[in-house]
């Protein structure tokens, strides 16, 4: 693609994953000429039917991102790591990696328009029962990756007197392509209703194509650098609700698979440690657990007042159409 288009130019870090491939497709229909930021020899294959314009880093090596940052108008940093075997990596990649590109981008293109840094709910931790989090809140995050993306939240934000960046924390992002929350479908699929923890707990999720609306209004919104926002759907639902609703979606039968929260933490210790042994990186973990089984009810208010933000598909609707691609695609048959 020619970069003399006169298109705003919006570099993805993480391009080539399941959020990053859906931003430059979102990005490119709403008029910006996309380059995708990713590492030399990564997987383009969710990339392929885009035509787009590559640069070549790495926010682990400092000495790659110059070329990558410099004469864009807009950046959104994507990248980062959500598992692994090693829990530093965590900070390695989140933290220490979202300092190394707002280096580049303080030294290389300090006049850039607008940076999006993408964290994580996680990064705030679990909301009490009733009581949804705010922006404003102490973080207190529960698990060693939100704790390595509130590191990177920081690290992104500290750069706010010298770049104009903001930060937006989604929580867990569904919809066609995604491979985490498929696990849960693919499960209903069988004819299993996965009954883990308490039923009772709230959550909010978000749609990739609503958070890509998020990341756009953030990319264009008039708001003073250094901000924090959380990017999801408005409405919370019970864990029954959403393990019914996906029921209703896949349209079959099923069998309740009721595992209780002390059991449901008894079967992560033993994943943990077998996934430990083998070498490999667990599904589930003790943390991941935790996580699972607490409250995530996020207040959305000063995303809808600041960045003029409103998720725009509820969750029936995008567990219907998500459980349609995966069939189509071949993920279920």
């Amino acid at each position: 693609m020619s970069v003399t288009d006169n298109k705003p130019l919006a570099l993805v870090t993480g391009a080539n994953g399941f959020v990053g491939s859906r931003l430059c497709r979102h990005l490119q229909q709403i008029g910006y000429h996309v380059i995708a930021g990713i590492r030399e020899g990564a997987d383009r294959s969710l990339l392929r039917d885009l035509e787009l314009d590559f640069r070549f880093g790495d926010i682990n090596k400092p000495e790659t991102l110059p070329e990558m940052v410099k004469a864009v108008d807009y950046i959104v940093h994507n990248a980062g790591i959500t598992k692994t075997t090693h829990k530093p990596n965590f900070f390695t990649v989140n933290e220490q990696g979202a300092r190394n590109l707002m280096e580049a981008v303080a030294e290389h293109n300090p006049d850039v328009k607008r940076v999006v840094h993408i964290s994580s709910v996680a990064a705030a931790g679990s909301s009490w029962p009733g009581k949804p989090i705010r922006e404003s809140d102490q973080p207190r995050p529960i698990t060693t990756y939100g704790e390595s993306k509130l590191a990177g939240e920081k690290a992104a934000l500290s750069f706010a007197d010298r770049i104009n960046v903001i930060s937006i924390r989604p929580p867990g992002v569904y919809g066609p392509g995604d491979k985490a929350i498929f696990e849960i479908f693919k499960t209903v699929h069988m004819h299993i209703k996965p009954m883990l923890g308490n039923p009772h707990r709230k959550l909010q999720l978000v749609h990739v194509d609503d958070l890509c609306y998020g990341v756009e209004r953030g990319l264009i919104a008039d708001v003073k650098p250094g901000g924090a926002y959380f990017i999801c759907e408005k409405e919370s639902y019970t864990y029954r609700e959403l393990i019914n609703t996906v029921v209703v979606a896949v349209g079959r039968w099923t069998v309740p698979l009721i595992l209780p929260s002390p059991l449901f933490r008894a079967v992560a210790t033993v994943s943990e440690f077998l996934f430990k042994a083998l070498g490999a990186v667990p599904r589930l973990t003790r943390e991941k657990a935790s996580e699972l089984n607490s409250f995530w009810e996020m207040d959305v208010t000063k995303a809808r007042d600041e960045l003029g933000y409103e998720s725009r598909i509820p969750f029936d609707e995008g567990a219907a159409s998500t459980y349609r691609w995966y069939v189509d695609q071949g993920w279920l048959s």
